[in-house]
């Protein structure tokens, strides 16, 4: 009978790599090896094992069921290696996306309380982002948890409708391809026909609010913190109520380094939120 080879941590901690990464390039960058020697560790994780751990599915390759199994070894191992060690050290760069442009806007504005890391990835809606591996968090307006996703909720996610200084009532609305990303009923709410101007994120409908070119609705934690801004309808209810959550992919389990960045990132949004006046009050 044939003899298998030992099996090392290292070759399991690149395997869980290339599932966490989508493909052997992608793992390749972020472990600073090449394509041809990720395949030849992979190779000889299977010799060790003694079967496939990949299989041909529709949707690509994926882990078999000896492939998932060990991909809990590797998270468990991964847990306790981080225990003796504090932390093991978080991948140079976390991609973070978010909805109607939610994390270049979140980011920009907690660059004093969220670690450097974190950069952002545009995107119209973050769950695709994250379901296509374009990024590894994601700030997103939901109603509820997506399938295949996991994450922390940060709260309420509640809007009012603002005007500038001029009280210009026009309705602004949302770009058709952002209304074809995101279909939620939040979004409708700036779902206007023969709009005077289409914009693509709420960072550039608060200003276009503040320059007085019309009236458009606003996550309150950012229209209620410019002082340019006026709120003339105090809440969005029915379809429009949803919840923010910075969420990841649940499989394969995220390492210890994400679900800290993803902790401090739902922990700097609660704090800024906690400094605006409430969703409740009247309108102004």
């Amino acid at each position: 009978m044939q003899k298998r080879t030992m099996l090392e941590w290292d070759d399991l901690r690149i395997f869980q790599e290339a599932v966490r990464s989508g493909d052997y390039s992608s793992a390749a960058r972020k472990l600073g090896m090449n394509r041809t020697t990720i395949g030849r560790r992979m190779a000889r994780l299977e010799r060790a094992v003694g079967n496939e751990i990949w299989q041909l599915t529709e949707a690509g390759y994926r882990p078999t069921a000896l492939g998932r199994a060990l991909l809990r070894i590797a998270t468990r191992t991964e847990q306790a290696l981080g225990q003796l060690d504090g932390m093991l050290p978080p991948p140079n760069v976390i991609r973070v996306a978010g909805t109607a442009g939610l994390a270049d806007w979140a980011l920009t504005r907690l660059k004093a309380t969220v670690p450097p890391r974190l950069e952002s990835v545009p995107a119209l809606d973050g769950v695709a982002a994250l379901q296509s591996r374009l990024a590894d968090l994601a700030i997103v307006i939901v109603r509820d948890l997506p399938a295949g996703l996991d994450g922390r909720r940060v709260g309420p996610f509640e809007q009012g409708r603002y005007v500038g200084p001029a009280d210009n009532r026009t309705a602004l609305g949302w770009s058709h391809a952002l209304m074809l990303a995101n279909p939620q009923g939040w979004a409708r709410l700036n779902a206007v026909d023969d709009a005077p101007l289409e914009v693509s994120s709420y960072a550039v409908l608060k200003e276009a609010v503040a320059a007085d070119l019309g009236s458009g609705w606003l996550w309150q934690v950012m229209g209620d913190a410019d002082p340019r801004l006026k709120r003339i309808e105090a809440r969005a209810g029915g379809a429009a109520t949803a919840d923010l959550w910075v969420l990841h992919r649940a499989e394969p389990p995220p390492s210890p380094a994400l679900l800290a960045l993803r902790d401090a990132l739902v922990d700097s949004l609660q704090a800024l939120s906690s400094l605006i006046p409430s969703a409740s009050m009247a309108a102004r």
